[in-house]
């Protein structure tokens, strides 16, 4: 492992060369859960820096306060449990190496600060804005770290973490720990400003995530999606089910900060070309309901349920994207909150290093269905690259974009039925919406205008296989008429003439 003791930057240089592009689950349209929390557009701003009860030695300091005072003192050493870290990525590669230890938990905000403004987004400003920002964290003494430059900021000591089984049966024991937290809490001065409702009870983070979408008129649940719970250095996470609802992993006595940070292992919705899109929540000692509408935050939850149906939802036997893996960086999704001619594009070389965002996407004021379908759009573009590198950069823009364009009706409609796909032009057909729908169902996509499409029953997996080493939109034709057997193949060789204009 690598440590620093000031702050140090490496600021990367990137080329040029776009590969450009252009650009629910269920009917709920009952009210809000609660009150829609109101999250700031910009960055979190931080309040005063705290001190810091649970370093070892102001945990000492109450251990002495509570036997000088006459309470009845068990034999407890005061010794470091845990170390307060910050690290700082040179590079996505050494930022990935970190997020792969699930047992790292990870916060671009400083652990020991108030938040005074909850933003959707925190980069450090002493830092240059191409730089990835300080990731904070509290780990175990004796945690083997990764090879990344890191700041010891203190050594802490947190009882309850580290209680054994034995200790936990022992009810004296674990009023002594709570005691001496108290007094820890009572010299620095946050006792006052902790919310505890609950007594002695403990309770478990724990409630429900949805979002507007303008095309049910109503709430829309968020699969998928990390919501962390931290009380100074000790975060209880939970992940969201299809219906939106989470429950975390652990308990506490008194508040918690709630947080969401919009991404998963294979992929991370970035806020435009700054960093890390989150979604700092309340402070609060109960459930948080929250029903996100308007503002970035809403974008970037769109945003993360279509990344999250092509990674790891049912996608009609198509391959994923590509994923996290050793030398193969995560994939970054550049949210732009403002309109643009364009709705996306995706550009394989941006991948180098990690740094850049492979994808960018624009237009918040779109309808929620068509920001999904150019996400998955985008998506099958880096699913097609995937699928061999040379290939895909040699290919007519007419079968990367037609391909792109079945994909995004497919996958899109899966959750919006009535979404009748991207527009039309001559780099944009539905020519692979043809070959897979039925006759009847023509009408259903924005190319309906061929008024007689004979091609059905393909499937998207045959396509993409035939797709597969074809640079060219005769090639592709061919590959598909010779490599199955169709009742309607003497048709595709019209279809494609058709579209071919």
């Amino acid at each position: 492992m690598k440590r620093i003791t000031t702050h140090s930057v490496l600021v990367a240089a990137m080329c040029t060369v776009i590969v450009a592009c252009e650009k629910n689950d269920l009917p709920l349209n009952d009210e809000p859960l609660s009150p829609v929390f109101e999250n700031n557009n910009g960055m979190t701003v931080l309040g005063q820096k705290l001190e810091n009860p649970y370093s070892v030695e102001n945990m000492e300091k109450a251990y002495l306060n509570l036997k000088s005072s006459g309470y009845e003192t068990p034999g407890v050493q005061i010794e470091t449990t845990h170390l307060y870290l910050r690290f700082l990525p040179q590079n996505y590669d050494e930022l990935s190496l970190l997020k792969s230890d699930s047992t790292i938990i990870l916060y671009e905000i400083p652990m020991d600060y108030e938040i005074t403004e909850p933003g959707v987004y925190y980069h450090d400003p002493s830092l240059p804005d191409t730089a990835i920002t300080w990731q904070y964290c509290a780990v175990e003494v004796d945690k083997h770290l990764p090879n990344v430059q890191y700041e010891l900021l203190a050594k802490l000591y947190i009882p309850l973490e580290t209680e054994s089984a034995d200790t936990k049966s022992s009810n004296s024991l674990s009023s002594f720990f709570e005691k001496l937290e108290d007094e820890a809490l009572r010299i620095t001065g946050n006792l006052d400003r902790t919310i505890n409702t609950r007594g002695n009870s403990k309770w478990r983070p724990a409630g429900r995530i949805r979002v507007w979408d303008n095309i049910i008129s109503g709430y829309a649940p968020v699969e998928g999606v990390e919501v962390k719970a931290r009380r100074w250095f000790t975060t209880h996470k939970g992940t969201t089910n299809s219906q939106g609802y989470y429950s975390c992993d652990g308990t506490f006595k008194r508040d918690a900060n709630y947080s969401i940070d919009w991404d998963r292992h294979n992929f991370s919705i970035r806020s435009g070309s700054v960093g890390q899109a989150s979604y700092d929540g309340p402070k609060r000692d109960g459930n948080w309901d929250v029903d996100i509408k308007g503002g970035k935050s809403q974008y970037y939850a769109q945003i993360f349920r279509a990344a999250h149906h092509y990674y790891y939802k049912n996608i009609d036997g198509l391959r994923r994207p590509p994923e996290n893996k050793f030398l193969r960086p995560q994939m970054k999704i550049a949210a732009y909150y403002e309109e643009s001619g364009r709705s996306g594009n995706c550009a394989a070389w941006r991948r180098t290093l990690g740094i850049l965002s492979w994808i960018r996407i624009w237009n918040p004021q779109h309808s929620s269905h068509e920001i999904y379908g150019t996400v998955i759009h985008e998506l099958a573009h880096a699913s097609h690259w995937d699928m061999g590198h040379g290939d895909f950069n040699d290919t007519e823009d007419k079968v990367k974009e037609s391909w792109g364009r079945g994909v995004q009706y497919t996958l899109t409609r899966m959750v919006y039925p009535i979404y009748r796909g991207g527009g039309i032009s001559s780099k944009y057909t539905p020519v692979i919406i043809d070959l897979v729908d039925k006759r009847e169902d023509d009408a259903n996509n924005n190319g309906a205008r061929y008024p007689n499409d004979q091609v059905q029953g393909y499937t998207m997996r045959q396509i993409e296989d035939a797709l597969r080493g074809q640079k060219s939109w005769n090639d592709l034709k061919n590959n598909i008429i010779n490599k199955y057997s169709n009742e309607t193949k003497t048709f595709v060789d019209q279809l494609f003439n058709y579209w071919n204009y």
